[in-house]
């Protein structure tokens, strides 16, 4: 029976699963989840939907549930905590999803099937992003959280599905209780538990690792951004940035004082910074004096570079450089995500309205897109990148001008960071907040998709920093102060 749907979902692998309780007095409680198969006899699923230790039953298609026909699995092994569940089957599985053990950045566009409860016993394939990262919490729960898809208002049912990137499975997807909330345990979590490692490298051969899985970027301070919003709605993708309000003040102080501890990481390049032989106190003095302080322009470019180092464990070759033209690319770096190398080229606007803040994004983008442009912008690197830097083996590609344009990356990036006066700030109403800054936000992108062919939005991937401020110039005349101290 055709499904319908592409086989990179591996729908065919992707099962109903029901633990079936009875107590004394024979009342069944069903708990309905869903699972997928590794390998022939092993499946992986939410350790939560089988916690009531009842009978496990699953059901290979959703026809086989019509009918009530299953086969019984039982439990091998469980993290409780990781919240997974390996379980084992007799009979064999006619097919199972391949394995890749990776770290995923924000968002990163991957794929999930399973079969939730509103959709009765039919499956539903859906496409998200990745919102939020916790490798580097020590205490996490979860691996990572997801997007949520329009497709689906109620995840109940869901639990158990793999998460899919390029058809191989990088986690399992756990929605939270109670909630529409999508987080996921990732398959390096997953492997990192020593008897699921065994369980699974006995059955399974062929784990793809990433190349570089342990991959940390070079080393930042501490961001004064939080992202209150992050809107994945539509394209291109829009993150609201705030300081945050203390007593119903703007976190000014905050910001500028946390941005000094930036200046080294932003106006020094990682040659530069090894090449220095001088004390700290110097390097940031040197650092301070290639810090275009005249230009206020230059407080967008610092935070582009902030955000997209916080955010996205971007990679930094250069930052503001003039090219031929006289025209002017906020940063470029690198981000190693998955097996693949990206090319993030930057661009930031800085006005008193938000019209002519976006009117500037709007010229730099199409000025960067341009092949030309993309051309310049890479012999210019071609000198920055040295057997100094970290990962070179993988950045030498992006310098490598024996190589294609299409061959030294593989996916360009334009992150673009949009600063301007703004009441919201000026006048801050906390019950209205978020509404109003959500409203901004779907002005912004309506003023984008006005301005861009909807062709150029599909070809290049966007990654919007929205920042109202309560004044461009105090901002900046602080922090100079704050430099200057």
């Amino acid at each position: 029976m055709s499904t319908g749907i592409p086989s990179e979902y591996n729908l065919s692998s992707i099962y109903i699963i029901e633990s079936v309780e009875s107590d004394e007095e024979q009342t069944r409680k069903v708990a309905r989840g869903t699972c997928f198969s590794i390998s022939p006899s092993l499946l992986l699923t939410a350790y939560h939907v089988i916690s009531n230790e009842g009978k496990i039953k699953i059901y290979f298609s959703s026809d086989d549930y019509a009918r009530g026909q299953y086969i019984c699995a039982k439990c091998i092994h469980w993290n409780e905590n990781s919240d997974f569940a390996i379980l084992e089957i007799e009979s064999s599985a006619g097919s199972f999803i391949d394995l890749y053990s990776a770290s995923v950045n924000l968002d990163t566009e991957v794929k999930s099937c399973g079969y939730p409860i509103e959709k009765e016993h039919y499956h539903a394939p859906i496409k998200v992003r990745i919102t939020n990262s916790f490798e580097n919490i020590a205490s996490r729960e979860y691996s990572f959280e997801v997007s949520q898809s329009d497709t689906i208002s109620a995840y109940r049912g869901m639990s158990g599905s793999p998460v899919l990137y390029d058809g191989s499975c990088i986690g399992v997807l756990l929605v939270q209780q109670g909630t529409n909330t999508l987080y996921a345990v990732s398959l390096k979590d997953i492997l990192s538990d020593t008897a699921a490692h065994k369980i699974i490298t006995k059955s399974i051969t062929n784990i793809k690792i990433q190349d570089g899985i342990n991959y940390e970027p070079p080393k930042h301070p501490p961001s004064p951004f939080k992202y209150c919003i992050n809107c994945n709605v539509e394209q291109p993708n829009i993150k609201g940035v705030d300081i945050g309000f203390t007593m119903k003040t703007w976190n000014i102080n905050n910001l500028t004082e946390a941005v000094y501890d930036w200046i080294i990481d932003y106006c020094l390049s990682h040659k530069e910074k090894a090449n220095f032989t001088g004390a700290k106190r110097s390097l940031f003095k040197y650092a301070r004096a290639n810090y275009p302080s005249h230009d206020i322009n230059a407080l967008g470019d610092l935070f582009l570079h902030i955000a997209i180092r916080d955010s996205y464990k971007t990679i930094p070759v250069m930052n503001k450089v003039f090219d031929a033209n006289n025209k002017t690319f906020s940063c470029t770096h690198a981000v190693l995500n998955l097996d693949t190398i990206e090319l993030w080229i930057g661009a930031s606007s800085v006005s008193t309205n938000i019209e002519d803040a976006v009117k500037i994004a709007i010229e730099n983008i199409k000025y960067i897109a341009n092949i030309t442009t993309l051309k310049h912008r890479l012999y210019t690197l071609t000198a920055e990148i040295d057997d100094s830097w970290p990962h070179v083996d993988k950045l030498k590609r992006l310098a490598n001008s024996n190589l294609s344009l299409d061959d030294r990356f593989d996916k360009i990036i334009i992150p673009v960071f949009l600063m301007h006066d703004s009441l919201i700030i000026k006048e801050y109403d906390k019950s209205l907040f978020i509404e109003l800054f959500n409203r901004k936000i779907q002005y912004c992108r309506s003023i984008l998709a006005d301005g861009i062919n909807p062709n150029l939005i599909d070809l290049i991937d966007l990654r919007i920093f929205y920042f109202p401020v309560s004044d461009i110039s105090i901002v900046h005349s602080a922090l100079l102060q704050e430099l200057n101290s």
